[in-house]
Order: structure tokens, then C-alpha cells, then sequence
């Protein structure tokens, strides 16, 4: 795997998809940046951070087309990656809250961005972007975020974390199978009731049950029927700042 180390950028996916159209030369780049000016989550959010206080990196994997990945498949590997990092960092209380997010300490800590290059319809290759708070202690009003320093009262080194992360996805995304099981023990709210907006803002409470295939969450409502949502159709409402 190529390491590339930039101090300011505007996006580490922009810089990598720009980098991947231009060269074949390495099926596997990761790159962070100390700043970007225009980082992103997903569906066109943005990724606010501190200068030099967080991991932001992006990382490409290419020649994956006889795997028969999807990207929300590749999204499940990759917040699993994560988790086996923040793990071996003594990280607490690890969850994944669909369908990006990181959570320690019913707190958001990083976030994943999974951007597919295709050829025709085929997926041949992605470019996955994280998003880590490692050593921020300011969230203005943002009161469900937090970072790793935060949560555990030491600092940590950036540098070997991404070197971490980047070996951890790249094995993991790779891999023959996805661990399904680990991913539903993560899930935040798995078999909880938690309270939730839709788009035309109604409030509702229902029972989180598991997630499809598509990648849409399922849940039960107090009448045992069930209804799945795309991203961004559902909101929880702990969440609704963060």
C-alpha cells in the first residue's frame, strides 16, 4: 500500500479519485490530510474538524471486481476496520450506528464515506473516506459528538493510527466473507426501542431489528409490523445535531 501524507486539501476522496483517473501504478492508496477544506460525509454533508487534532484519510482499493462486493457491503467491512482499531487503542464501548457512523460511549466519533468507481455497472474499485476524532475537545453545539482523547483522557499519535486503520480495511475489505454476526452485535439499537423523525418531520419509536441486504434499517413497530428506510429517509433523533 502506497502512504501519502498532505498537510491541507480540500477533500483526501476528491484527491484520490482525481489521482486513480490519472495512474493505474498502486491498487491500494491511503492518504490523510492534517486539514480539508471541504471534507464530506455522506449524501453531500459535511465533515467539520479541527486542524491537526483528527484522522481524516481516504483510502483506494482497486482490482475487487471478482469479489461481487457491494458498496453497503464494503461499508460493513470498513466500520468493522474501524472498530479493530479503535479496539487495539483501548477505545470503550464501540458501535456502529447505521449506517455510517462510529460510536464509543453512545458518542459519535468518525464517520465512513464509501465512494464506488464502477466500469459500466460492474464495481471495480472504491474509494473509502474516514473520518476519526482523535484528539478534539471542542464540539461547539454539537452535543453527541466526542473524540478518543475526549473519551479516555490521553492523547493519541495520528500517524500510526492511520497507518492502522488503513492495513485494517484494506485486509478486511478484502476479505472471503463479512463477518454479519459482529456487525449486528455493534449495531447501535439493535432490539431497542428508539425514537426516530422521517423526512416529512413525524416523530415515531420502534424496535431497530436488523438490517437488509440493500443496506435499508428494518424495524418493528408496537404492532409487530416492519418497515425498512434508506439512508438519510430516517433520522434518529438523538442524533438529529451530530
Amino acid at each position: 500500500m502506497l502512504f501519502i501524507k498532505l498537510s491541507a486539501i480540500d477533500s483526501t476522496n476528491a484527491f484520490l479519485k482525481q489521482w486513480v483517473q490519472q495512474t493505474k501504478a498502486h491498487d491500494a492508496i491511503a492518504v490523510r490530510a492534517d486539514h480539508q477544506t471541504h471534507g464530506k460525509g455522506r449524501m453531500g454533508t459535511k465533515w467539520h474538524s479541527e486542524n491537526n487534532l483528527n484522522l481524516l484519510c481516504s483510502i483506494y482499493l482497486g482490482d475487487i471486481l471478482h469479489h461481487n462486493k457491494t458498496v453497503f457491503e464494503i461499508n460493513k467491512r470498513v466500520c468493522l476496520a474501524i472498530l479493530d482499531t479503535l479496539t487495539a487503542q483501548h477505545i470503550p464501548k464501540l458501535q456502529i450506528k447505521w449506517p455510517n457512523d462510529i460510536l464509543s460511549a453512545s458518542k459519535k466519533i468518525g464517520g465512513v464515506l464509501v465512494e464506488p468507481i464502477l466500469r459500466g455497472k460492474k464495481l471495480t474499485g472504491v474509494v473509502i473516506g474516514c473520518g476519526i476524532n482523535v484528539n478534539q475537545l471542542n464540539f461547539f453545539e454539537l452535543p453527541y459528538a466526542s473524540s478518543m482523547y475526549a473519551i479516555t483522557g490521553e492523547e493519541f499519535a495520528i500517524e500510526p493510527l492511520f497507518e492502522d486503520l488503513a492495513k485494517n480495511i484494506e485486509r478486511t475489505v478484502r476479505a472471503s466473507t463479512t463477518d454479519n454476526s459482529r456487525y449486528l452485535d455493534a449495531l447501535y439499537g439493535l432490539n431497542e426501542l428508539c425514537n426516530f423523525e422521517r423526512t416529512d418531520r413525524t416523530l415515531f419509536s420502534a424496535t431497530i431489528v436488523g438490517v437488509a441486504n440493500d443496506g435499508k434499517l428494518v424495524v418493528k413497530h408496537d404492532d409487530n409490523s416492519t418497515e425498512m428506510f434508506e439512508e438519510k429517509k430516517l433520522i434518529f433523533t438523538a442524533f438529529a445535531h451530530c
